[in-house]
């Protein structure tokens, strides 16, 4: 019988050469120190992903379904966003992929481009394998301890530009729909009713919108 490790975080799980054993021995507290287990966790995952790259949970949009019109609309956005990401020291090598990746989630999920590519790049700098102390992933920081479970259940691969953006566009959305655009982008932070997960928010929020280039009313 393959034996069985446990602890608070991860539950009940097969020790051996697979995912989530290996997301418990990086990021669970008691293994390694915050600071090295980021840089182990940004290395390994790295490499894993380049070599043996995990199914992804985005399907593509059958090319006949994109309209002139659409199309006309995606590339003007696709314009817009490679400018905001340029001008942030996006990662050249992978900005045509990331730019596809914002525009694509985003006209499927009716959220601007433009914010998306605003969180991306106060999120990571737009960093595909960025990893916080606070164990958030990838361009959009995915926050493993609140969305974890539910990205290994969909089988999404964090490290993956088109997954980890397409889910963070979900969160984004559901957080709009449930408020509206910057109380959403709030949430999407984290914030609390606590007076310092609200100021931290106000601070974020700030951040995104002066990236989107909105000037809030007075």
């Amino acid at each position: 019988m393959q034996p069985i490790a446990f602890c608070n975080r991860c539950q009940g799980i097969k020790v051996g050469w697979n995912r989530r054993y290996l997301g418990h021995c990086l990021l669970c507290r008691q293994w390694f120190a915050k600071s090295f287990k980021t840089t182990v966790l940004t290395s390994l995952f790295s490499s894993f992903v380049l070599v043996f790259p995990v199914p992804t949970a985005v399907a593509p949009v059958p090319a006949a379904a994109i309209t002139p019109a659409v199309a006309a609309r995606r590339a003007e956005s696709a314009a817009a966003v490679e400018k905001m990401l340029l001008r942030h020291s996006a990662h050249k090598d992978r900005l045509t992929r990331i730019v596809r990746a914002i525009v694509s989630s985003s006209s499927r999920h009716g959220i601007d481009p433009r914010l998306v590519a605003s969180i991306v790049i106060v999120e990571s700098a737009a960093d595909p394998y960025a990893v916080s102390e606070a164990d958030a992933v990838g361009l959009m920081q995915i926050h493993l301890g609140t969305w974890g479970a539910i990205a290994d259940k969909e089988n999404i691969n964090l490290f993956r530009v088109e997954d980890n953006v397409d889910f963070g566009v979900r969160i984004l959305r559901d957080y709009i729909r449930a408020s509206d655009t910057w109380e959403g982008v709030a949430r999407y932070r984290g914030k609390t009713e606590a007076p310092q997960s609200q100021q931290t928010a106000l601070e974020y929020v700030q951040k995104v919108q002066r990236i989107y280039g909105f000037t809030p009313k007075t």
